[in-house]
This record gives structure tokens, sequence and C-alpha cells, in this order.
């Protein structure tokens, strides 16, 4: 599908507050199926592979990543408090273990995908065309309408919504530095944008050509899990500068928090922590009463 299920769950969790992220979670399978079935017009059999493999998924998924999720948040949640500078290898590092996080959750999705893909007719895989197509328009509405002082200035209240929320409010000063460090941070989007759009494409003429799972499968893991390999050499080029500059940017928007900032940060991640333990305790105590 355009999205992995582990995209879409941690779209789910992350677009909620904590008070809601247990009831999504616990709602996932519904949840996943529900966004799945909507790429396409599955037939019947197709359905109930989408629940089948779903589930399964999310038993994986309960039992084997949530640990790592509670690592990655404790891990934040410590350079979040740490008193000094932070340093900008030390975000670095975090968003490596982000980035091998989702790369190990992702892994388990790509067989099923590549299996129910296979199986689409010609028509079913014109309506994910144009389902592929809708979606990238809307990203294409949503960030690249406009100038791109304006798309900065978008990008800009959308990062300053999101400090608010996990650091609370900012004051005046905070938050004209960090516009000022948004407007020196490269602009990416059309280039996820455009790569997204053209292995989309790709992926496509894959179906149309009634390649194989095995085929499908490659082709995405080279896509979701190596995609520095499917990227041009410009395309890679500008992404690694906007990575090493958005690491740079988030070691100084820490400096700029206050203590009773810094705190509020803390709670809100180890909400996040304390939710997601109890759902690891409730999945192994539901797995030693299965046996």
């Amino acid at each position: 599908m355009k999205k992995s299920l582990f995209v879409l769950l941690a779209f789910a969790i992350l677009s909620c507050g904590c008070s809601t992220a247990s009831l999504v979670y616990r709602n996932a399978d519904w949840y996943l199926q529900h966004k799945i079935n909507g790429y396409t017009s599955f037939n019947a059999q197709q359905k109930e592979t989408i629940r089948k493999e779903v589930t399964d998924y999310m038993r994986w998924h309960r039992k084997n990543a949530l640990p790592e999720y509670i690592t990655f948040l404790q891990n934040l949640n410590g350079a979040v408090q740490y008193d000094g500078q932070l340093k900008v290898k030390e975000v670095t590092l975090l968003r490596a273990h982000l980035l091998n996080l989702y790369q190990q959750t992702l892994l388990p999705a790509i067989r099923p995908t590549a299996l129910l893909l296979s199986s689409l007719d010609n028509k079913q895989i014109e309506v994910l065309g144009r389902t592929f197509a809708e979606d990238i328009q809307k990203q294409k509405d949503e960030v690249l309408v406009g100038t791109i002082g304006e798309n900065l200035d978008k990008r800009a209240e959308k990062l300053l919504d999101f400090l608010k929320w996990l650091a609370g409010n900012l004051s005046d000063e905070q938050e004209q530095k960090i516009r000022e460090m948004n407007r020196r941070l490269p602009f990416a989007n059309h280039i996820y944008i455009q790569h997204r759009e053209t292995n989309q494409s790709k992926l496509i003429a894959l179906l149309y050509g009634h390649a194989s799972a095995e085929k499908i499968a490659a082709f995405l893991s080279s896509w979701m899990l190596t995609p520095e390999l499917t990227r041009t050499s410009q395309q890679q080029s500008a992404i690694q500068a906007f990575e090493i500059a958005s690491d740079e940017m988030v070691a100084q928007i820490h400096g700029l928090l206050t203590d009773r900032q810094k705190d509020h940060m803390h709670k809100v991640i180890s909400s996040y922590i304390k939710d997601m333990q109890i759902l690891a305790a409730d999945t192994h105590a539901a797995s030693g009463t299965s046996r």
C-alpha cells in the first residue's frame, strides 16, 4: 500500500493526545483495516486476507515493537532533561534510533503487502493509482501551494504548534528565534513528495506488469527500508543537508527551553511511556492466559 502498516499506526498514535493514544492503539486492528480497504475495491477474499494479516501484524507489534517504543521514549526523555547544551550528535543518535525502529517495525508488513498487491486485477490497480494521485495532490496542496516564503511560514507554524503542545507556552522571543531557525532550514518537502510520487508510479507499473510477489516485495523493501538507494544523487544530497540542519535546529531549540518547559516535556513523554507500559503489561498478561 502507499503507506506501510507501521506508518498508518504511527499516524494514528502520534496524531492523538496521550489520553486517547491507548484507545487508538487498542483499536488499531479496525483502524488499519479501514484505511487499507480504502485504497482500492478489494473483493471479499482480499478483505478477509487484510483482516487476518492486520490481526497477525498487530499481535506481533504489541509483543515486539511496543517495548522498543518505550525504550526510545525513555531515551528521548533523558535527552529532554539534559541540563547543559544538548549536543547535535545526541540528536542524530535519537533520529538514527527512530529510523531503526521504523525499519524493524515495517519489515514484517512488506511480504504480506506484496502478496496482497500481487493479487490485484487491472481495475483494482487503476483505482489504487487514482488513490495514490489524489493523496499526493492533497499533500502538494497542503505544503507546496504558494511561494517558498509562504511555505516556510506554514512549516514554522506547524513546528510552533507542536512545541507548544510538547513544552507548553513559548515566549514571544522564543517563537521569533524558532521562526528564524526555521527560515534557515532547507525546504525539502517537495523532494519527499517527488520521491514518493516516483516510487508510487513504479509500483503501479509493476502491478500492471503482473510482477511476482517476490519482485514487489523487493521493490517495497528498497523503497521503504533503503530509500537513499531509490533517490537521485541530487535528492539524496538535499535530504542529507536537511537532516543535518534539522538535528542542529533541534539542539538549538532545546537550548532555548526553560526548566519549566523541559519539565512539561518530561511529563508529556512520561505519560506516553506509562500508557505504553500498561499496554505492554496487558499484552503480556493476555499472552500468558492464551497459552
